[in-house]
């Protein structure tokens, strides 16, 4: 039986798990500042590839989320550090935001414009079909392709908007090639390299996410615990079991703040 308050560290997805949008979920804010008194670690960890971390804490800030209560750990930072460690002098064509360029940028990545080793896709909300076209060309010529996340829709206001996953579809049906390394959840890497940096074991954590196939995968690849929130892109109807017999399927955090 999960007893969520043995956990040192609490990691969040962002997009329909605390947030909508630009809208954050109250009961999420509320969360965050009782696992911060209670001296928990509380880590957003986003596949969201579209702004860098430093972006994505702001935007939460600029929520309501309370600052100093929180990190955050993308699938940009993952792929930042991937390609250092694994490819530190191949040349880099990203299929991404000008923001996220510039951080590829700023931590010594080599972006070229032509024949490149590597072509990267990410969430790139900045799409040009000019882009999209040479990008399908590096990787149609061999490049090594890599993605940072697999998500086919982001969560918003306005609805699901496509996200990396759809521009993967999309690649694939232009070139027949998928990933050749998908970085970001549900690779269990991403969990691994930040249970390395905080000095925790799987035990010590637990991962709250709105995703079966990002989220909840990577805690399962990953040997942690997971809670499946109903408040994102999966549904009732999506799940094995009603949600009643699950005690690991919430409809929202709030949940997670009662139990607390």
């Amino acid at each position: 039986m999960l007893t969520l308050k043995n956990k040192i560290a609490y990691l969040f997805d962002m997009d329909g798990t605390i947030n909508i949008g630009n809208k954050a979920f109250p009961a999420a804010i509320e969360l965050f500042k009782k696992l911060h008194k209670m001296g928990k670690k509380v880590i957003v960890l986003t596949n969201n590839s579209s702004r860098t971390s430093k972006e994505h804490m702001a935007k939460l800030i600029d929520m309501g989320f309370q600052e100093n209560t929180f990190s955050v750990y993308s699938s940009v930072d993952v792929t930042i550090e991937y390609l250092k460690e694994e490819h530190p002098k191949s040349r880099i064509y990203l299929l991404g935001t000008n923001s996220v360029k510039r951080e590829f940028e700023r931590n010594g990545i080599q972006i070229s414009e032509e024949s490149p080793d590597i072509a990267v896709l990410s969430f790139d909300t900045e799409l040009t079909y000019e882009k999209l076209k040479r990008f399908c060309r590096f990787v149609r010529e061999g490049a090594f392709y890599v993605a940072t996340n697999p998500d086919i829709n982001c969560p918003s206001e306005e609805g699901p908007i496509p996200d990396a996953g759809s521009l993967i579809a999309a690649v694939e049906r232009s070139t027949g090639r998928v990933p050749d390394l998908v970085v970001g959840k549900p690779n269990p890497t991403m969990l691994h390299t930040l249970l390395e940096k905080l000095d925790l074991k799987p035990e010590d954590a637990v991962m709250i996410g709105d995703r079966l196939y990002t989220d909840i995968e990577m805690a399962k690849r990953a040997g942690i615990d997971a809670i499946l929130v109903l408040s994102g892109e999966t549904r009732k109807e999506d799940l094995k079991m009603p949600v009643q017999e699950n005690p690991l399927v919430f409809e929202s955090v709030e949940s997670i703040l009662k139990l607390l």
